[in-house]
């Protein structure tokens, strides 16, 4: 694959976050991560920039990543100048699915919550997991049952179990969260 060809998606594509600015005039990029994607980004090799889902993607070797504060300072292979680096502000950066890095036990990455069905403690269906919201402090499920949807901390006092295998959350709701 050519460095900042045009290509198809390999496979399921995660995105982890969005081009936010340059810094510097050699080329360095702001990127700011939905979730704490440093660890998945030090053994990345390559990311895939697009604008929207229905775009194209622009396949780029990862040079580097450096945390700083809650952004990540990323050098691209082939984005040498401030102008190139400009050109990808607001791109969403993902990553090829297959190339995240094996979790460890007991653990799992957040998108793999979307598409699972939330039930509470007695059994009442509040619908699918559509989305993930990062707040800082916790991230928040978005949840959709036809016109209705809820948006469900996930913090130990609201999530009793996750089970991947089953498809299914079960929540514990605490006052006010379901109304």
């Amino acid at each position: 694959m050519n460095e900042g060809a045009r290509t198809s998606s390999p496979g399921r594509l995660i995105a982890l976050g969005e081009i936010v600015g340059t810094h510097g005039v050699g080329g360095l990029l702001r990127f700011h991560p939905y979730s704490d994607a440093s660890a998945a980004l030090a053994a990345i090799r390559t990311v895939f920039l697009s604008r929207s889902p229905e775009d194209d993607t622009r396949a780029l070797s990862l040079l580097s990543a450096q945390p700083h504060g809650r952004i990540v300072r990323l050098k691209l292979a082939g984005i040498d100048s401030i102008e190139a680096g400009e050109a990808l502000v607001g791109m969403v950066l993902s990553v090829a699915e297959a190339d995240l890095p094996v979790p460890a036990p007991g653990e799992f990455y957040a998108y793999r919550l979307e598409g699972l069905e939330v039930v509470t403690v007695q059994g009442c269906r509040l619908g699918t997991i559509v989305s993930l919201l990062p707040t800082g402090s916790n991230e928040v499920l978005v949840v959709r049952d036809g016109s209705r949807e809820y948006l469900i901390p996930v913090i130990a006092d609201v999530i009793r179990t996750i089970d991947l295998d089953a498809g299914r959350v079960v929540i514990e709701p605490i006052a006010g969260l379901l109304e």
